[in-house]
């Protein structure tokens, strides 16, 4: 752990500016996919996202993260769904990743968000 100050009032009011405009910027991070060899770019899923993720059955979560979350390629693209035979455009995600790359994707897009290992207990 980093040796970090405690959080007074008077810095969490001189760092607000700094806190609400990280807020609006969703962080991006690119990974390498082995199945492709290649490396895609994925954003930083918003709070509803990640709990819509979440409450849904094993694995769709997974593919529903991948989905919205990888911006580059855009899997949304009309053309990428055709040339793919999507019936279902989240079917795409298993189409391109192979099965156990699709939640470490997912694990990755909640790790922006903070979901992983943004807080440690203090050790005195």
């Amino acid at each position: 752990m980093n040796k970090a100050t405690k959080l007074t009032l008077a810095e969490l009011l001189r760092r607000k500016e700094q806190m609400i405009a990280s807020k609006k910027i969703k962080k991006t991070m690119d990974l390498y996919i082995k199945s492709i060899d290649s490396v895609i770019t994925i954003e930083e899923p918003d709070g509803a996202l990640c709990r819509d993720a979440n409450d849904m059955e094993a694995g769709e979560g997974d593919k529903y993260m991948c989905y919205e979350c990888i911006k580059e390629p855009d899997l949304k693209s009309k053309e990428v769904q055709d040339a793919f035979g999507c019936a279902v455009p989240m079917d795409i995600v298993e189409i391109i990743f192979a099965p156990g790359e699709i939640p470490q994707i997912a694990i990755e897009c909640m790790k922006l968000a903070g979901y992983m290992g943004g807080v440690e207990a203090v050790k005195n």
